[in-house]
């Protein structure tokens, strides 16, 4: 008994040609995208002290924050700072530094190019608007805090 070979001829063209049914179009439509959304560009930010405000020797009448002019390399060198200055509770897992007071005020800070020590002086009634610039600097507003 010899060994045959049994040979199938293709019943469709499916088997012979699998792409000989698949389309293509030459000037398919590009995909659609969806556009980020972009807040306009904001003056910067002055705050008047009354009385000035006294720190190693000098004294700050006024700050300007303006937050449109930092770039991703400032959040990044803000952060640095904040992971070398700020030590974590115990019990503290996950550790976000735009929600904490300390990165808050070293952003403030390095924005009105002055020490951290005179942001860290301010009475509650400019410090608190303060923080809450630098918090939505960092993408959030007092709302989503509280949520």
């Amino acid at each position: 008994m010899q060994n045959e070979q049994i040979a199938t001829e293709p019943t469709s063209g499916l088997e012979n040609n699998r792409l000989e049914n698949v389309k293509i179009e030459p000037h398919a439509d590009a995909p659609e995208y969806r556009e980020i959304q972009v807040e306009p560009a904001k003056a910067p930010w002055r705050l008047k002290l009354e009385p000035p405000l006294e720190f190693d020797g000098e004294k700050f009448s006024q700050l300007v924050f303006d937050y449109d002019a930092l770039i991703a390399k400032d959040f990044v060198r803000a952060e640095r700072t904040f992971n070398r200055l700020y030590r974590p509770d115990k019990n503290e897992t996950a550790v976000l530094p735009e929600m904490h007071h300390e990165y808050q005020i070293i952003l403030a800070a390095q924005v009105a190019n002055v020490p951290i020590g005179v942001i860290y002086k301010l009475p509650r009634r400019y410090y608190i608007p303060v923080r809450l610039e630098a918090l939505k600097a960092c993408g959030s507003s007092p709302d989503e805090e509280k949520v």
